[in-house]
This record gives C-alpha cells, structure tokens and sequence, in this order.
C-alpha cells in the first residue's frame, strides 16, 4: 500500500471517533489511516463510505483485504477481527482465496443453471428443455450446492439409475447430458469444486432408430402423404426430400424461398443463426414450392408461412400424423439419410447434414446428390416427378 496512491497517507490509533469524524475527501480522493497500535489494520475513507482493510505478507506475497464497512462494523469490532485475520494470513492462510472457495461451495444447481443459460444465446426450445429436465427430474436438487452434489458420486450415478428404471434410458441420459453441461459451467467459474460427478455415471448411449424405407413402406407412404390436406402433404414431402428438421421446415417463411434461383434460406437451423445456410432445390421441390406459394392464401391469407395452419404460432408446429405409419418427424430425416447412401453411396455420416451457403467442391457434388436424390425417391414412392404437384390436386 505505498501512500502515493493516496490522497492523504495518516498514521494514528483507529478509534471509533476517528471513523465517525475523519473528514470526508473530495469527489475522486480517499484518505488511508494506517492504526499505530496493530501493523496492517488500517481505515480508509472515501466520499461515499468507510472502511476497514488489513494487509500482510501471505507466503510471500502482500495481500489485502476487506473486512467491512461502517456503520455495520464499528472500530472495535474491526480490531477484534483483523487481529484474528491478521494471525491467520502471517500464518499462511489468504482470507481472498479462503472467501473465494466459500463462495465455490455455495453455488446452488439453480445458480449454475441460470448461470449457463445466461452464457451465450440459445434458442427458446433448447432453454425450454433445460428447464424441464432440471425441474422434472433433478427438482430436489436445484437448492443443493454443487460441492455437495459433486462430493457424492454414487448419489448421482444412483440418480441416473432410478430415473433409467422409472423413465427409460433415454430420458435419463438426456437428463444427465444437462447435470453435465450445468455442472462443467459452474466448475469453470469456480475452478475449487469437485471435478465432475457425471464421470461415475455409466450413460447407455443413444441409439440410431432403425426406420423401414423399403420400396413397399415407402410406396404405402407415398398413397397415404397424397391423401392429406394440402399443406401438410407438401410439408411431409419437403422433409422426406431435404431431410429438414421438423423445426427448420415448419418454420420455413414465403421470404426465405427464392424460387429463381431454386434455394431455400435457413436463417436459424440446429445451432443457431451462425450456422445459416442456403438449400438448393431440386426442380421437384421448386415446382412444389411454387404450388404451395400460389394455394397458400386459400388457407390463410397474408401469412408469411410457407406451411401455413390456424395455430398459435401460425404455421403447422405438429407433424405426427397416424395415417404415416409413424414416418413423420425425425424419422423422414433418417429416411433421407438412407436413401441417400443408397441413392449415390454418400457416407452415412454426412448424408443429411445441412449445406452452407459457401459451399466448398465436396457440398457442391453433395447438392447435386440432393437433386439426384429427391428424382429417385419420388419414384420409390410410386409417384412421377412429370407434372408435379399438379398431378397433385388440393381437396
């Protein structure tokens, strides 16, 4: 503490009534008073407050520290306190790391959990699951601290046990992958806590669902897609030719679709707004869009959906339908998956994966695969691209 850092340097007894009638510095200035009677106490007053500090050598090095201020702690109060500080830190003990680790170990899951949602954008349905899967499975654990948490590995493996036993696997990994994700973050603000318990839990692994895109199955489909209102049949056929999430596709908006160039813009895909790309269209798909764009407003007019519906949202937000043998949703996206390794040999791994917007030589020969692709699964449904969709008539 070297006094020219100091408008005014004083070396005197700390009493109470110096504290109450030391006068009060000019705005930017502070006054230090280093206490005569004990080495390292000092009072320091600035315009808004006073308060109480001590200094010492902790192992080395000179460390400081705030002990409170007046009126909540009066002169003797504070002497009583930093000289117990005081013998503690020329003992080896910094009180900074010490109050550091304290607050460590009263970080709560809740905490650690809003504590991650605030930690970069996410979308509404990502925070949404959050919520439930904390809530719903882990709900009496919010209040607990993670240093609890973290100091009893065998409770947490026995969580994911019970909840495997009475929800299923899935839902326990899924569960779990959270505690994980929540945990890890409140370890990186306070790098004192127990490392990870999530290490001891023994995840079952998610399965890739084994979808039927026989030649029957998806012939079956096809007659049975036709037969479905307008909108939702050319919602189902776009996701079974693109390999769309369900999300991307509803959401999909009349702006977003630029039919002279045969692309569909995906602002916010998987992943967020960073991760935008470019679909690129197969003559089909254009000619299905094009339909879409000119029926639409016979639905509802002046929507800014592409697959419009008399919902909260405006757009058709659920795909389930019984009529599809249960080959809706994500099981289109391992449909297209399947097809098109069997279509054009693309690896499995990156079959569906999304194009980008710059694409590199390898995405280019991927989109023309998508083209290829959406000719050939149209005819294993047992329909003919040739006059599409004005083969197919609205109802």
């Amino acid at each position: 503490m070297a006094p020219n850092l100091w408008s005014q340097h004083l070396k005197t007894k700390i009493t109470q009534s110096l504290v109450e009638r030391s006068p009060t510095p000019a705005k930017g200035q502070s006054a230090l008073y280093a206490d005569t009677e004990m080495r390292g106490f000092y009072l320091i007053v600035t315009p808004t407050k006073r308060s109480f500090y001590v200094q010492s050598l902790v192992n080395g090095k000179q460390v400081r520290t705030k002990l409170g201020d007046h009126p909540a702690l009066d002169a003797k109060q504070a002497r009583d306190m930093a000289r117990s500080v005081l013998v503690g830190m020329r003992g080896g003990t910094n009180p900074n790391e010490e109050r550091r680790k304290a607050r460590a170990r009263g970080i709560t899951l809740a905490q650690a959990l809003e504590l991650h949602l605030a930690a970069r954008p996410l979308s509404p349905r990502t925070v949404e699951d959050y919520n439930y899967y904390c809530k719903q499975y882990l709900g009496d654990w919010l209040n607990k601290t993670l240093d609890e948490l973290g100091s009893d590995r065998s409770a947490v493996r026995e969580r994911h046990r019970r909840i495997t036993e009475k929800h299923g696997s899935t839902c326990a990994d899924s569960t779990f992958r959270i505690f994980r994700a929540v945990y890890s973050r409140g370890l990186r603000e306070h790098p004192d806590l127990p490392p990870n318990p999530c290490a001891n839990v023994d995840y079952h692994g998610l399965k890739r669902r084994k979808v039927d895109a026989s030649t029957d199955k998806l012939k079956a489909w096809g007659k049975a897609v036709l037969k479905l209102h307008p909108v939702r049949r050319d919602l189902h056929l776009f996701m079974m030719l693109t390999g769309m999430r369900r999300t991307s596709a509803c959401e999909a908006q009349t702006t977003d679709l630029h039919l002279s160039d045969k692309r569909l813009h995906v602002p916010k895909p998987k992943g967020g707004a960073s991760r935008a790309f470019d679909l690129p269209l197969s003559g089909p798909l254009a000619d299905l869009f094009g339909h879409r764009l000119a029926e639409s407003p016979k639905v509802q007019r002046k929507s800014k959906w592409l697959f419009p519906a008399d919902s909260e949202s405006g757009h058709v937000a659920e795909v389930a339908q019984h009529e599809l043998g249960g080959l809706t949703g994500h099981a289109l996206r391992h449909c297209y998956s399947t097809l098109a390794v069997e279509a054009s040999k693309v690896p499995n791994h990156c079959a569906a994966r999304s194009p980008s917007s710059t694409a590199s030589t390898s995405s280019r020969q991927t989109f023309t695969r998508r083209r290829t692709l959406s000719s050939s699964s149209i005819t294993s449904m047992g329909m003919s691209s040739r006059g599409w969709p004005g083969a197919v008539t609205t109802r």
